[in-house]
């Protein structure tokens, strides 16, 4: 018994949506395997935009799709990590984080009169669970 393509278009469904999953599925892992683009993919510009300045961190959405889960984090020579988080960050948005904003995970705020970063690290995942990360030195 053969089957034809033509009599059972739910199996043809199925072929095409499972061939899409693999095809998409095998570029993502290759990615991270590569350790995937900083902040960019080829000659387009990074995803992620960040500025320091002594009072705020500026963070900017340059993709074309929302950003979810963004973690940004300060790293002084201390090695104690201060961090802080933005839900949503929509194409095109900018937002200006307070150094004031950053706690380290014992709740500690950051102040620039104490010590000065070293860099910042930015993390996010697009909606297509493609994963985004920048370190900028501190300016």
């Amino acid at each position: 018994m053969s089957l034809k393509w033509s009599r059972h278009p739910l199996i043809t469904a199925v072929a095409i949506v499972v061939g899409w999953l693999a095809v998409a599925c095998s570029d993502t892992l290759k990615g991270q395997r590569e350790g995937g683009a900083v902040g960019s993919t080829g000659n387009s510009p990074a995803a992620i935009a960040v500025q320091t300045s002594s009072l705020f961190v500026t963070v900017e959405n340059h993709g074309d799709q929302p950003l979810v889960d963004v973690k940004i984090a300060l790293k002084p020579p201390s090695g104690v990590v201060f961090s802080t988080s933005i839900w949503r960050l929509e194409p095109g948005a900018k937002r200006d984080l307070s150094l004031s904003d950053f706690r380290s995970n014992d709740g500690t705020g950051f102040s620039l009169r104490l010590q000065r970063p070293k860099q910042v690290l930015v993390t996010a995942t697009d909606l297509m669970g493609k994963k985004y990360e920048v370190t900028v030195p501190w300016k």
